[in-house]
Order: structure tokens, then C-alpha cells, then sequence
């Protein structure tokens, strides 16, 4: 009896290390690389679009769960250093605009936040329709000779910054 329970045991111990040891080897990223840009994307995140327009670039990513899309950032490049918070501003007046029919406050304006290895000025607002509330936060930052807005709506409020983080710390621009 006691060579069983040796046998059971050891064959446990053996069975978790080798599921340990196959969690631990899943990749958690993929690597989104196009055209000078690269960032990596933690599951679930999928790129909906890239393009340039007018010289600029834009990039918009989405986060589904269940089959929606439960977040998504928008970041548009532009090849020059423009004025950060005329650039908030500007943001927040075509977000008043693009939610005239709905609920739309601005929550907090010109906060200074560390997302990734990036420095953003950034606004917080809320927008509800009666049917979904949605979250964002717009930030701007330079890099280089580069201006970057950042635009993250949200379908819940939540602090958790845990995938923008591992995004804009592997996020690079040539």
C-alpha cells in the first residue's frame, strides 16, 4: 500500500509540473509589425485598421471578449511636434461634437500619466447614450520628432493598465 501511495504521489507531482511547464510556454503577445511600426499585442487584441492619410499615420486596435469589442485605441502619428494641448482640445471639441445627442462630460483635463515609456497630457470623459456608456481617456505625447495621440475608449470604467502597458512599453516607430 505505502509503494502505491509513493507511486500516486510522484505521478501527481510529475502531471503538474508538465502542465506547469506547458502554461508557462504560451505566448501571451503577438508581434503587430508594418511599415516602420511595431508594437505587440497581448491576447485578444487585433489591429481593425492601419493606414496613412495625408502623410499621417493611424492605427486602430480592438479587444474582443466574447466575441464584441470590449476596447478599443486608436493612435494616430503625426510626423511633427505640434502643441499637446491644443491638440487635447481639439480632440475633446470633435468628441463633443461626435456625442452632441448623447450624455458627454469631460471627466478630467491636462493630467499628466505614464502609460508604457511614454509621458501623456491626457483627458479623461464619459459619454452615454442610455443604451451604453462608454469610457475614453485621449492622450498626447512626443516622441522624437513625432506627435503621438492616443485615444482608448472603453466599454467599463476600469483602471487596469496592465495591456496598454505591455503595448506602448514594446511600442516603436521608425
Amino acid at each position: 500500500m505505502n509503494k502505491i501511495s509513493v507511486f500516486v504521489f510522484s505521478l501527481i507531482i510529475l502531471v503538474c509540473s508538465c502542465t506547469q511547464s506547458k502554461e508557462s510556454n504560451k505566448q501571451t503577445t503577438n508581434t503587430y509589425q508594418k511599415e516602420g511600426i511595431s508594437i505587440n499585442l497581448p491576447l485578444y487584441w487585433k489591429v481593425k485598421n492601419d493606414y496613412f492619410k495625408e502623410g499621417n499615420r493611424y492605427v486602430e486596435i480592438d479587444k474582443y471578449t466574447n466575441y464584441k469589442v470590449e476596447s478599443t485605441i486608436a493612435i494616430s502619428i503625426f510626423n511633427k511636434k505640434l502643441s499637446a494641448d491644443s491638440l487635447l482640445s481639439d480632440q475633446i471639441n470633435q468628441l463633443k461634437y461626435f456625442y452632441q445627442k448623447v450624455g458627454f462630460k469631460v471627466i478630467s483635463k491636462n493630467k499628466s500619466t505614464h502609460i508604457g515609456k511614454f509621458d501623456w497630457i491626457t483627458a479623461n470623459y464619459e459619454a452615454d447614450d442610455t443604451k451604453n456608456k462608454v469610457y475614453g481617456e485621449i492622450g498626447v505625447t512626443h516622441y522624437e520628432d513625432k506627435t503621438i495621440i492616443l485615444q482608448i475608449v472603453e466599454d467599463k470604467n476600469k483602471s487596469d493598465r496592465s495591456d496598454f502597458n505591455v503595448m506602448f512599453n514594446t511600442f516603436i516607430i521608425k
